[in-house]
């Protein structure tokens, strides 16, 4: 598939300019037919859909772990990517002492699982950003022989700046410390290896970049850390082979299985698989190309109005949130919703005005949103 392919999917579009989708994707229609088809079989054939329920949460753990350069039994699919960044914490042995590194816009989610018991002993230490840009120098003084962990954002949520992933991973395993990524606003709209970037625990969901459905979300951890008892256990298939628990020991699987507890969300992951197979048909390179373009034209754009924006101009330092500055950030959303454009006016960061160009858009939604910022400065 190549992007305007793609653009074709998505009824919004015929009517919309949709430039949300680090908040959520819009629906496609292959998705919507993907979920009424599930009703159909949950109507009309149960038994047959719950026969196929590995199946499904197969091929989407496939889908998902292709993307990002992971092995299939290194994929586990959960709720939300905050279930992910909990899970990641809870694997890890705390220590007597030490401490964990966040930068500045670490997302509340990969941040509250230490502070709570019985790891609230741990020192926390965040790194801030200098010009919009966190810096390697600040993060290699922040890490030390007793950091336990580094947890970042890839792409902050706030302000569309991009880690170095590879470069994080050598800072913190020099001191034996582990990388937890939180990806919620970066898989799926720009290119990630697990595998070659050194990340030890990756959690996205699946409603932003990933054209999927709320509700389900995909956690990643490297198989040197599937050693020994899972934090959770639950469902029989999460077992090498499954006896009544009277009857035996619980011997975990050794891949990622060992953390699915139950049935899986069968609506949301029929509402998910149709994106992750657009996405792995076109291409990351070329997923990532068509986003970093898009963001690099919005960002050109605002500037040449006299908009400061807050996310780096660097194309190896952004992904596809454009995060700007102006006086009213919801009035301006409510002014481009009048006219059916579709961004994000922060409600928490009020002066904070989010643009999220997709594979799907295109250079004329960059163009009629910028025409819309013309009109609102006018007035």
């Amino acid at each position: 598939m190549n992007p305007a392919e793609i653009r074709e999917l998505f009824p919004i579009l015929q009517e919309r300019t949709y430039l949300f989708s680090g908040g959520h994707s819009p629906a496609s229609t292959p998705a919507m037919g993907a979920v009424q088809r599930l009703m159909d079989e949950w109507a009309g054939d149960t038994l047959d859909l719950y026969g196929r329920l590995h199946e499904e949460l197969d091929e989407v753990r496939r889908l998902f772990a292709g993307l990002i350069g992971a092995d299939i039994d290194e994929v586990a699919v959960l709720d939300s990517t905050g279930t992910g960044e909990n899970l990641a914490v809870e694997m890890i042995p705390i220590p007597a002492r030490g401490n964990v590194v966040f930068d500045e816009w670490s997302y509340p989610s990969a941040v509250y699982p230490w502070m709570l018991p019985p790891r609230e002993h741990l020192e926390r230490r965040w790194v801030m950003s200098r010009g919009g840009v966190i810096e390697l120098d600040d993060l290699a003084r922040a890490i030390d022989e007793d950091t336990v962990a580094v947890s970042i954002s890839h792409v902050t949520q706030g302000e569309g700046f991009r880690q170095d992933l590879r470069a994080v991973s050598e800072l913190a395993h020099a001191h034996e410390a582990l990388l937890l990524v939180d990806a919620a606003q970066s898989a799926g709209a720009v290119r990630i290896d697990v595998h070659a970037q050194g990340i030890d625990f990756l959690a996205a969901g699946a409603c932003k970049w990933l054209l999927g459905a709320a509700g389900v979300a995909f956690f990643y951890a490297a198989k040197s850390h599937m050693q020994g008892m899972p934090p959770h256990a639950g469902a029989p298939s999460a077992a090498n082979e499954f006896t009544s628990p009277s009857k035996g020991p619980f011997e975990p699987k050794s891949g990622a299985e060992r953390f699915h507890l139950g049935i899986p969300n069968l609506l949301g992951i029929a509402a998910t698989r149709p994106g992750l197979a657009a996405l792995a048909d076109t291409g990351m390179e070329r997923v990532e190309s068509q986003v970093l373009g898009l963001s690099g034209r919005c960002i050109t754009g605002l500037q040449d109005r006299g908009i400061d924006v807050l996310t780096p101009k660097n194309a190896n330092q952004r992904g596809g949130v454009v995060a700007a500055i102006v006086d009213d950030a919801p009035a301006v959303e409510h002014f481009m919703r009048e006219r059916r454009i579709d961004v994000y006016g922060g409600h928490t960061y009020n002066h904070t005005l989010r643009i999220d160009p997709h594979v799907f858009n295109n250079d004329g939604d960059i163009d009629t949103f910028l025409a819309a910022i013309d009109e609102y400065l006018a007035r």
